[in-house]
């Protein structure tokens, strides 16, 4: 460390991104209105499914989800039902709409095969490409 190296120009880090994803499966954007039935109760609820893969989905939904590990009824153009285990991993409210991040737990191999399906037929722009 000699005389000038005090003046040497230092380096700059790298400025950190703002929103960093962790997924090692990406998620198809589809924004796609859905209905949703938690166990145990008698009606469905109005929600959207923003974005979707096989590990799990992003929900958005007026009111809070009364339990974070749940078994659930899930509708998509009233021809799609998936009958799951979910649990809540992430939570935030957002303009009076409740965002929540949503992972599997229990998917059958049949529901799995109905989201390929559905994501084919109705969702074919989205469908192979990710963010």
């Amino acid at each position: 460390m000699g005389l000038f190296s005090f003046f040497k120009k230092k380096k700059e880090l790298p400025p950190e991104p703002v929103s960093v994803v962790k997924r090692l499966l990406p998620r198809w954007k589809i924004a796609a209105p859905a209905k949703i039935k938690w166990q145990g109760y008698k009606d469905y609820v109005a929600c959207e499914v923003r974005d979707l893969n096989m590990k799990g989905f992003s929900l958005a939904v007026t009111e809070k989800i009364p339990e974070a590990n749940a078994r659930v009824e899930l509708y998509f153009n009233e021809k799609y039902f998936f009958d799951i285990e979910i649990s809540v991993t992430w939570h935030k409210e957002v303009e009076a709409k409740q965002i929540y991040g949503i992972r599997f737990l229990k998917v059958r191999d049949l529901d799995k095969e109905k989201i390929y399906q559905m994501m084919r037929e109705n969702f074919s722009g989205c469908f192979g490409k990710f963010p």
